[in-house]
């Protein structure tokens, strides 16, 4: 935790919040939980080595070259997810529902030889539609009384750093300024309350990243199977946040409450691509492999703010609002898989899937001269906060004709450098579904579960008597803990042709 406070801060120091492009921003779109079918869901989105369904288009593109017919599917999606939070010995707990399309697709199967020619290239597969990969729609609420410091103390902070109103961040300081909540007299920089405040933070996050999947797979002599994916992930994201301080215990004369609410909003699209093969060692055993190259988005992120201030006395309650535009680009780690599928007949199927990503090589980058200097120092802290994840997925399918039953749980390392975070994640899922010879119905849930800490704001990490706060481990910056958890209920039709 530390680790990343020292990190964190260093990034503070150095960077104007006018440029609000973070390493947060990078991992946030960086980390994708393929989404797609309930078939692929239920089983822990384990297939590496199976093949046969639309999702795995977005994983493996090899398991393209095992249909032998053609198909369409679509799937709707009830997501439910919880967040309970603890800050300063306060507990809290917000929810938040949400209905979307996870899978629209379609494939076409061509033989290309007789059916009685076992020998040579048997079929060319080609797959276009949709996958929604990771769900960022969740909401939460951090809320206690703080003895140690405030956001205030934060922003004086920063004005001291920035040394001059001319200087003045236009999107934090600035409004400050505007407010009447920072001032200056002989001694410099101050503000009225740097402690002893309750505070309440309510985030509301929505959004998504989409992928139109382009694919080709072919089928060599029902023993290797190739398949290759041209993907184009739209990501759109928005994030409100409504913060407010308070003088709950009358301790100031002037000061009754500060306010910041932010509004951010990311939208943009990017290119990627996948290859993938299946062996058929025998007839129960497969092996797979899929590499997917980074994916290079051209991102636009709209940043407002808005700061209040109420007064006991003497003023009257202030207001500023200010906004931002960048444009950046993203690249995203490279990722690498095997996986090894046992197949028993008609009667059912196992899968384990690894995945390696390093989130290290994450990069922001960017054409404007004047933001570079962020730009390098948000990489830096990719550099030094993240590491290496490894992914583990496990799932199988057993037929009890009519029914066929299914399981999956998915494991997803820390993604973080020790001591920095701890961000380990689990899914459990499980499903059923009913196939026909010309259609088929699937049901899933998944129910996933990690914890993440949050920071409220930042304070400088030197001497905390150099900026009027008080002495001691309380005055670093305020740590929300956070539970996330989510069910997601998955439906599939699914008609071949």
């Amino acid at each position: 935790m530390k680790k990343l406070f020292i990190t964190l801060i260093a990034g503070f120091l150095s960077l104007s919040p006018a440029l609000t492009q973070t390493a947060t921003d990078a991992f946030r779109f960086s980390q994708v939980f393929p989404g797609g079918t309930s078939r692929y869901s239920s089983m822990g989105g384990s297939f590496g080595a199976l093949g046969g369904d639309f999702s795995t288009l977005s994983v493996n593109p090899a398991g393209l070259g095992i249909y032998r017919s053609s198909e369409f599917t679509i799937s709707p999606v009830l997501n439910y997810s919880t967040v309970e939070s603890q800050y300063f010995n306060t507990w809290d707990e917000d929810m938040k529902y949400n209905f979307n399309l996870n899978n629209l697709g379609v494939v076409f199967s061509f033989p290309m030889s007789a059916p009685d020619n076992n020998n040579g290239w048997q079929f060319l597969n080609v797959g276009f539609g949709i996958n929604r990969h990771t769900n960022f729609n969740n909401r939460w609420i951090a809320e206690g009384f703080n003895p140690y410091s405030s956001k205030m103390a934060g922003l004086l902070q920063q004005a001291k750093v920035e040394g001059s109103v001319d200087n003045f961040d236009h999107l934090s300081t600035g409004l400050a300024w505007e407010t009447l909540l920072l001032g200056i007299d002989d001694d410099g920089f101050f503000v009225d309350m740097l402690r002893d405040v309750h505070q309440r933070q309510e985030t509301d996050a929505q959004g998504h990243i989409r992928e139109l999947v382009l694919s080709m797979g072919a089928n060599y002599n029902d023993r290797i199977y190739l398949g290759a994916t041209v993907g184009f992930p739209t990501i759109s994201f928005e994030e409100k946040t409504y913060y407010r301080e308070t003088d709950t215990e009358n301790l100031n004369e002037i000061f009754n409450s500060m306010s910041y609410i932010t509004r951010l909003r990311t939208e943009g699209t990017g290119y990627n691509f996948k290859f993938g093969a299946i062996v058929r060692l025998t007839d129960m055993v497969r092996i797979g492999g899929a590499f997917h190259t980074p994916t290079f988005y051209d991102l636009t992120e709209r940043f407002n703010a808005t700061m209040k201030s109420t007064f006991d006395q003497e003023f009257e309650n202030q207001e500023a609002s200010a906004n931002n535009r960048f444009d950046f680009d993203l690249e995203t780690p490279l990722r690498a898989m095997g996986g090894l599928g046992l197949v028993f007949g008609t009667t059912g199927a196992i899968n384990i899937d690894y995945e390696y990503t390093d989130y290290t090589s994450m990069r922001l980058r960017t054409g404007d001269t004047g933001a570079s200097d962020h730009i390098a120092g948000e990489n830096r802290v990719i550099r030094d906060s993240f590491a290496e994840q490894h992914s583990i997925r496990v799932g199988g399918e057993i037929n009890l004709d009519p029914v066929i039953l299914r399981a999956g749980y998915g494991y997803y390392s820390n993604p973080y450098r020790s001591g920095v975070n701890d961000a380990q994640r689990s899914i459990i899922s499980a499903g059923f579904g009913f196939r026909e010879r010309d259609y088929f119905i699937d049901f899933s849930y998944a129910y996933s579960f990690y914890s993440e800490d949050y920071f409220l704001y930042m304070l400088r990490s030197d001497n905390p008597e150099d900026y009027d706060l008080p002495a001691g481990s309380g005055w670093e910056p305020p740590v929300t803990n956070r539970d996330f958890t989510a069910s997601t209920f998955r439906l599939t039709f699914g008609w071949r042709f």
